[in-house]
Order: C-alpha cells, then structure tokens, then sequence
C-alpha cells in the first residue's frame, strides 16, 4: 500500500492526528514559558525580547509557518474522523458501553476542538497578525527599540470580555488535551502497565491541568493587578 492510501485509511488519520497532536503539545510548553515572561515587573523588557526574537529569527519562522500547517492539517483530519465516524454510526447508543468517563472526552472532543480552534483564530489576529502586519507602538531597552507587545497584551487583558474569552478557551484546550493525549498514546502503542501511571499523570495533570492553567492564569493576574 501506498504511503497516499495508507493515510487515506481511518487508521492512518489517526497516526496523522496523534503525530501532529505530540507535537502541538511541545509547542504549548514552549509558548506557555514564553508567556510567563509577561508577568515579570520588568516594564515589558523581558517579554518584547523574546516576541522579537521569535519573530525575525528566520528558523523561528519557518518552524511557526509550519505550526500553522499542523494546527489546520490536525483539525481537519480529526474533524474528518469525528463526521466518518458519526455517518459509520448514525443511530446513537442509549448508553454508552466501556467507560463512560472516557466516551463522554470523545463526544465532546468534536465541540472542544471547534471551540479550540475558534480561539487561536481569534488569538492570531489579536496578536501574532497585529505584530508582524499591524501598528504596535515601539520602546526602547538599552539603546535598542522593540515593538512593545507587551503593552498591548496588557491593554487587551483590562478587557474583561476579552480575558473570559481566553479563560473559556483554555478550558476548551483543558478537555481537548487531556482525552487527546491519552488517545494519541493508545494510537501509537504507548500503553504499558509499568507506563500508564506516568502516561496519565503527563496527560491529566500536565497537559490537561498545569498547561491551561498557566495559561489562563496570565490574563487573569494582569486584569486583577
């Protein structure tokens, strides 16, 4: 079977959609301690160093187009599976079999993941578009100007509507990593009983709670400071 075919059946979709999900997780660890930095009572140097290193360092920007890719291949893969799935089974059971904590994760992994990707269209154009295409005021550090991206984050998040919006997709990216990285593990393989504990631990209290926490958190102390 050709690679092309072989990625056309649900079970290499899958792999597609497990593959791009590890690594969508490295980048929110990444770009979660990245973030961090807008807490730092510096006036912002901090944080405007890395937005510009992040976004003139030419492999930065390649690797983040890439992102881009992966975020669109991942959601349209799953999305796929989620309506190939539901046209395979159009009669609903009246009770889920097997464990109901964990068919209750993958009904709502469809609207959690629409949710998700509602939220980083907003979160590119708030930001990331008005960074690179849009007017951000500039400030200097040691005789070397920076646009300050700082400032606008810290004028978006006194917006109270604007923080519930990142706070409601947070808890969308909560849900969405907790059942996606346990699924990506059984995809690939990765179930052992000598693992599982660590796998869960990685997955639940991690990715699924540390990660949008720490996101969350960010807006919050700036709109309360």
């Amino acid at each position: 079977m050709k690679w092309s075919q072989f990625f056309g059946t649900s079970i290499g979709k899958k792999l597609l959609v497990g593959a791009t999900g590890f690594f969508l997780c490295s980048f929110v660890l990444v770009h979660l301690a990245g973030n961090f930095q807008l807490l730092y009572n510096d006036n912002g140097e901090a944080f405007n160093a890395y937005a510009a290193f992040m976004g003139h360092n030419h492999l930065i920007q390649f690797i983040a187009w890439g992102l881009k890719l992966v975020i669109l291949l991942h959601a349209g893969i799953a999305l796929q599976l989620t309506f190939r799935n539901r046209a395979a089974r159009p009669v609903r059971y009246a009770v889920n079999p097997g464990n109901q904590t964990s068919s209750w994760f993958s009904r709502q992994m469809a609207i959690m993941g629409s949710i998700l990707l509602i939220f980083i269209i907003i979160h590119l154009k708030d930001f990331w578009y008005l960074f690179h295409y849009g007017e951000v005021p500039t400030v200097t550090y040691k005789g070397e100007e920076y646009k300050d991206l700082y400032q606008v984050v810290q004028v978006a998040f006194k917006e109270l509507w604007i923080v519930i919006i990142y706070v409601i997709g947070m808890i969308a990216l909560s849900f969405h990593l907790v059942h996606g990285f346990k699924s990506a593990c059984q995809t690939f393989g990765l179930n052992h009983v000598k693992y599982n504990g660590l796998l869960n631990f990685i997955g639940v209290w991690i990715f699924g709670i540390a990660v949008p926490v720490g996101f969350a958190i960010i807006p919050l102390i700036i709109y309360f400071k």
